[in-house]
């Protein structure tokens, strides 16, 4: 059976798996992303406060999650995604696509008004993202400095 269930802490583990499999392997190929700090990462995402999570089950294996913060705006509530994974025997199968799916209709269910998120064009998340319903706002632009 395939579900998209809410995120528990016992799940931490296997969402760093499948994060640092799906970040090392082509085409993103990360060489800097190891075990301890891909958990230190996703186990700060999940302690933010306004932190909603889910896993994708598939056959009773963790295949994907999804992991973002609520945000209150003028016009409603915001989900703004944070980070997708998926397993990578999983990638080009449509799994990311129905994580996507199911996210907004229990969003959706919540009250909540619209789904953000930030990428870049040179990533194939890009795509992935365009090809889902998700549109570029050409008027935002994310800044950057880097500090020595």
């Amino acid at each position: 059976m395939n579900e998209l269930i809410m995120y528990r802490e016992s799940d931490l583990e296997e969402c760093t798996r499948i994060y640092v499999e799906a970040f090392n392997a082509p085409p993103l190929s990360y060489d800097f992303l190891t075990m301890p700090k891909a958990e230190r990462y996703i186990r700060d995402l999940t302690r933010k406060p306004e932190f909603l999570g889910y896993t994708y089950w598939v056959d009773g294996e963790m295949a994907a999650f999804c992991f973002g913060t609520l945000d209150n705006y003028f016009q409603g509530v915001m989900f703004e995604v944070e980070e997708l994974a998926v397993t990578p025997t999983l990638h080009r199968s449509g799994v990311g696509s129905t994580v996507m799916k199911l996210l907004e209709t229990k969003l959706a269910g919540y009250g909540v008004s619209a789904v953000s998120l930030h990428t870049s064009r040179d990533l194939p998340a890009f795509g992935f993202y365009l090809k889902n319903g998700y549109e570029e706002l050409t008027e935002n632009v994310t800044l950057l400095k880097w500090l020595e």
